[in-house]
Parts: structure tokens; sequence; C-alpha cells
């Protein structure tokens, strides 16, 4: 049985698991970023450096095992994927709803309004959220990619029998 399943796994897994590497590699800039930073960060009014440094460190850590399941077939992958998914999308949304700092497009005497509860290109971030999600939804159900990890789940059963004979 051979381990290498580079020749067998969908593209879009191989893209799905490169689109997650690319997130945790952003978060974790984000982190060493406020590590560095943290100094300056502490005398802006807006967002802890100490959200900033454990949001980014907790997204890196939650995205690299994923990706690395993602590629070697791993049958708990696709569910893995599933719920980060929706976790980053709702950690997202309650971001900019509730910690980001979105200047309305008002006079400077409306202070009241200065705070805008939504960013302006929320019309975007909310359809390219609905994209991602259905096209995640979408890869995890096709038939290949559901052989893909079921072959993967299929050939791990018997190599783990194999040690647990070894073991006795």
């Amino acid at each position: 049985m051979s381990t290498n399943t580079s020749s067998h796994r969908p593209l879009s897994i191989t893209i799905l698991a490169v689109l997650v590497l690319a997130l945790g590699g952003l978060n974790l800039l984000r982190f060493i970023l406020s590590l560095q930073q943290w100094n300056y960060l502490k005398t802006l009014p807006a967002v802890s450096p100490l959200y900033l440094a454990a949001s980014g460190l907790i997204w890196t850590l939650a995205c690299l095992p994923l990706a690395w399941g993602l590629l070697r077939g791993l049958p708990w992958a696709p569910r893995l994927m599933q719920a980060l998914a929706l976790s980053y999308a709702l950690y997202y949304w309650l971001d900019q709803i509730f910690l980001s700092d979105h200047p309305a497009s008002l006079p400077a005497e409306n202070s009241v309004f200065q705070h805008a509860f939504l960013p302006a290109n929320w019309p975007f971030a909310a359809g390219l959220t609905f994209i991602l999600l259905a096209w995640i939804v979408w890869v995890l159900s096709r038939p290949p990619v559901k052989a893909f990890f079921a072959n993967r789940q299929a050939e791990q059963a018997p190599a783990e029998a194999q040690q647990e004979q070894e073991v006795v």
C-alpha cells in the first residue's frame, strides 16, 4: 500500500489545503507583527494587542494541522474543515461588527454616528463569505473527494491493525 496520496488527491482538495495554509500564514504574520509592535498597539484605542496576538496564534494553530490533514487525506479533515470554515466566518463577522473601527461618511459634528455598524464594503465581504462557504461545502460533497478520504481511511485501518498485532 502506497503512502503517497498526491497522485490520487483531487485538485480541489489541494487548492483548499493551499488556501488553508495561506490563511494560517496570514494569521501567523498577525501574531508575529502584534508581538513586534506590542508597545505601539497598546497606544491605540481600538483593540488590545493581546487579542491580536492570541487570535493570530489560535488560527495559525488551527490551520496548520487542517492543511496537513487535507493533504494527507486523513478521515477527520473534512469535518474539521467544515467546522473551521464556519468558525472563521463567524469570527470574521463578529470582529467586523463589534471590534473594527468603521468611520461613517458623516460630518465630524455627528460623533454619535462616527462608528458605523458595518464596514463600507460589507456587501462584497458578505458575498465573498457566502461564496467561499458554498464552495467548501461543494468541494467536500463531491464523490471524488469523498472517495479520496474513504480510501485513505481504508488504507489506514489495516496498517493500524498490523501495528496492534506487532505490539501484542
